[in-house]
């Protein structure tokens, strides 16, 4: 459980580590969080904590992302040296577990995987997966249609059908798609095929 005294930190503790901007972001995704959660039957608190603290590290310069991850035996792969933005998001948890305290493993690890994505993820990595693709403040072609998803479909199929899109939409402009989200929706796909096997 994340408790009161819990988030009131992290709060502050985004306050000083964000801009404006991205903060506004933070919160719009922990309040998004919260939703999702309630609607999935994942403990709230916890996700919205999650949300707070998911961007901690997405303003640290690429060469530092780097620098920490090294520092920290975070993995980087090839695909991370070529683009380590993505470190932002496993960085973004060894931060906050050494900067705020953090033990919590499972929101740990919601935030280490919500960029790229990855096999096995919890309920709690997947809705703040989708809080974050979701938020009031994104725009982009198709967000309105995943908006109504996210609520009102099963959370694996809802994160499937999320996931294939960013996919697309990420061939679409020529670019790779990152090793662990094809594994992640291979995953979600059986996970979500299984599940409906269950309910026939």
């Amino acid at each position: 459980m994340a408790s009161a005294e819990t988030i009131r930190r992290a709060e502050k503790y985004v306050a000083r580590r964000l801009s404006g901007e991205r903060r506004g972001h933070s919160r719009r995704v922990a309040a998004a969080a919260r939703e999702l959660a309630k609607i999935h039957g994942t403990n709230p608190d916890r996700a919205y904590l999650a949300g707070l603290l998911h961007d901690a590290a997405r303003e640290i310069p690429p060469e530092k992302l780097l620098r920490l991850a090294e520092e920290w035996s975070i993995p980087v792969g090839e695909f991370e040296r070529r683009q380590p933005g993505l470190l932002h998001a496993p960085v973004a948890a060894e931060l906050v577990r050494r900067e705020l305290g953090l033990e919590d493993a499972e929101i740990l690890a919601a935030i280490r995987t919500h960029t790229t994505t990855a096999p096995e993820m919890s309920p709690l990595g997947l809705v703040l997966y989708l809080a974050d693709k979701t938020e009031p403040g994104r725009r982009y072609p198709g967000v309105e249609r995943l908006r109504e998803v996210v609520r009102e479909r099963d959370l694996y199929e809802a994160a499937a059908i999320t996931l294939r899109d960013q996919n697309e939409h990420i061939e679409a402009k020529g670019r790779e798609i990152h090793p662990s989200s094809r594994a992640a929706l291979e995953w979600l796909e059986e996970a979500r095929d299984l599940r409906v096997r269950h309910r026939e």
